[in-house]
């Protein structure tokens, strides 16, 4: 990012076209901000079986070895994924915050992971340039799908028989999940491509981007239809609104953004967040959603206000203070970023996943 020092700028360009790059000074290493072979199964990872945590998350799940960069509900919600650093993909059972199983064949981080919509296999993204389709109820990698440059962000269609990936490379790509072959390619973004979306009647995607855009794609052609220009800085999610009429994105400008669909138009700006955000939700019911970023926290909105209805703290190391009025400061902070969130099926629970190597799962109601 343009203000590194110079230790900071050791690092090599191939690394800051990951994510949305960010500067994580307390790891030494870049942030890659959010938003999914031969595997075997581990013993279950130690979790904090306390009803409630001190931070106010209803549990805490470790066992990951690095950064969690990508965090995805289950179907059903009785289970959920996480991608990371340490280049491995967990299963995890919701109920008793136990690993079932642990997919170790990617080569470099895991920035990505999606189910299926049965949820009978799932996809990952990574930074070895692969995508992999996974058995969940094996964990063996099933195929293995070839891009030009890291992946960062993948998405599966509604009838579960293809997926939307976005790269490096500044474009997207529409994959068939049978063959393996590359459907489609997206072109028009002039940076990589950090978010990708899918709308609920599978006929159009969304994209998000380091040159600080949106834009929305026609899937059968590959046709660019709209593009969104309002962030100020990189576009690290995008999601659609299940109105079918509206879209929501968040950016490292510190910002949530509604959009119209039908004119570009943004609708209202979300602003709270003291830091970049790198990832955010949409709740099924379409009435709220959540984000996280680098200020260490989660925020919980309503779409119709555009006001924060709670925030949520605990991916920290560091103290926290409680101020006469009840509002939450971080005093100081390290490793905590939150890269990714994501919220269940039913709307009640929520997880993230952070730099502090774990995920936590919150209640939303």
């Amino acid at each position: 990012m343009n203000k590194w020092d110079e230790e900071d700028r050791r690092v090599d360009e191939d690394q800051a076209r990951n994510r949305g790059a960010g500067w994580c000074p307390s790891r030494r290493a870049l942030l890659i901000a959010g938003s999914l072979a031969g595997a075997g199964v581990l013993a279950p990872a130690k979790a904090d079986h306390d009803s409630h945590g001190r931070d106010g998350s209803l549990r805490t799940l470790t066992g990951h070895t690095s950064v969690v960069q990508s965090v995805a509900f289950s179907p059903d919600g009785r289970t959920a994924l996480s991608g990371s650093w340490d280049k491995t993909i967990k299963l995890w059972d919701i109920a008793t915050t136990n690993v079932i199983r642990t997919f170790t064949e990617h080569d470099d981080w895991v920035n990505a992971v999606a189910f299926t919509p049965d949820g009978r296999t799932a996809l990952s993204g990574s930074r070895d340039t692969t995508i992999k389709l996974w058995d969940i109820a094996t964990g063996e990698a099933i195929r293995t799908f070839g891009d030009n440059d890291l992946v960062s962000s993948v998405v599966i269609t509604p009838d579960g028989g293809t997926a939307l990936s976005g790269s490096g490379d500044k474009t997207l790509k529409l994959w068939d999940l049978a063959t393996g072959n590359t459907i489609r390619t997206f072109t028009g973004h002039s940076e990589s491509v950090l978010s990708v979306a899918i709308a609920t009647d599978g006929r159009t995607a969304l994209s998000g981007s380091t040159d600080n855009t949106l834009k929305l794609w026609d899937l059968a052609t590959g046709d660019t239809l709209r593009t969104f220009v309002g962030h100020i800085y990189q576009v690290t999610s995008v999601a659609f609104v299940p109105d079918g009429r509206t879209v929501l994105s968040g950016g490292m400008d510190k910002t949530l953004k509604l959009w119209d669909l039908a004119t570009g138009a943004a609708i209202r700006t979300f602003t709270g967040h003291t830091g970049q955000i790198f990832s955010a939700a949409l709740a099924p019911d379409g009435r709220t959603a959540l984000s996280g970023g680098n200020d260490c926290t989660l925020k919980l909105w309503d779409l119709a206000t555009a006001e924060a209805i709670r925030t949520f703290t605990g991916h920290t190391s560091e103290a926290l203070s409680i101020t006469p009025m009840g509002r939450t400061l971080l005093v100081t902070g390290h490793d905590c970023y939150v890269n990714s969130v994501a919220i269940a099926p039913d709307g009640r629970t929520a997880l993230s996943g952070s730099n502090d190597n774990t995920l936590k799962l919150w209640d939303l109601a």
